[in-house]
């Protein structure tokens, strides 16, 4: 899907999908009484884009944006959206921090250097903002600690702090009645270290929590699809095999995809396989 299409996914959620460089998804929550935004894009053009869309579909600009956790593609955008950032206060931590950064090439290879930037973010910021590169970090106004319901006239949008391997400020946004979940990142691997990974210890917690909301969509932060309810337990029941199996197997990789037979009857396929390799570069964080 195209990422200039705006779907709705249901009466009051509207999703812009993931794009290239980097581009997450967005999403839009329309309430009776405000609109909310999910994300706040990678750019101002990004965000750009997303608001000529509302435009064009007669959806009201933004009251509030709410961010599911602090990484660049996620917050660069909030200068053009001229709405007040709601944030955990991990995120504003972070983001605060960001403020004092440079943004020039060679500030951003200085800090892959010293492992504070990703080659992949880096490489990504250089294709979403050319140089000279401007970039004003926008601080949140609205902060909370675990959770915070936005009432928008005729649905509301729980913001619930869940952590994870991926960024431990990671929140996730839950529409009501519309049973719809915007999980950003929240699932992913850390990919600040010489291999990313994914542990036990975080990401199983994170599971439980996401399974508890019984919702009907699912949209996450770059995938091009949105998941459906049993795709997500698929997903968690996968997560879960594999993360067993190295507990049980440790770092040897290959006694872990043969103890999943014993498991599951069955022989580990690619995404297994990738999952148990994951959780092995994880277990020295566990």
């Amino acid at each position: 899907m195209p990422d200039t299409t705006l779907s709705r996914i249901s009466n009051h959620v509207y999703w812009l999908p993931p794009g290239k460089p980097d581009r997450p998804s967005l999403g839009v929550v329309v309430g009776a009484g405000h609109t909310l935004l999910l994300d706040a894009g990678a750019s101002a053009a990004h965000a750009h884009l997303l608001l000529a869309a509302l435009s064009a579909e007669g959806i009201p600009a933004p009251r509030y944006v709410a961010l599911t956790h602090w990484h660049w593609d996620h917050v660069f955008g909030a200068s053009a959206i001229h709405a007040p950032l709601i944030a955990h206060a991990r995120t504003a931590r972070k983001i605060a921090g960001m403020a004092g950064y440079e943004w020039s090439d060679t500030a951003l290879e200085e800090r892959v250097a010293s492992g504070e930037e990703t080659r992949f973010s880096a490489d990504n910021i250089k294709l979403e903002l050319l140089e000279p590169r401007q970039v004003e970090i926008v601080q949140p106004e609205i902060v909370f600690h675990h959770r915070l319901d936005i009432h928008l006239g005729d649905v509301t949008c729980r913001i619930q702090h869940v952590g994870g391997d991926h960024a431990d400020d990671s929140c996730v946004m839950f529409i009501e009645p519309d049973r719809v979940l915007f999980i950003g990142d929240c699932l992913g691997e850390n990919l600040h270290a010489p291999t990313p990974y994914l542990t036990r210890r975080r990401l199983f917690p994170l599971l439980d929590t996401l399974l508890q909301f019984r919702v009907e969509h699912i949209i996450e932060g770059h995938n091009p699809s949105v998941m459906s309810w049993a795709e997500l337990v698929s997903l968690a029941d996968q997560m879960h095999l594999a993360g067993e199996s190295v507990k049980q197997y440790g770092a040897d990789e290959t006694a872990a995809a043969h103890g999943l037979v014993a498991l599951t009857g069955s022989a580990a396929d690619a995404d297994l396989l990738e999952l148990i390799r994951s959780f092995i570069a994880g277990l020295a964080s566990e």
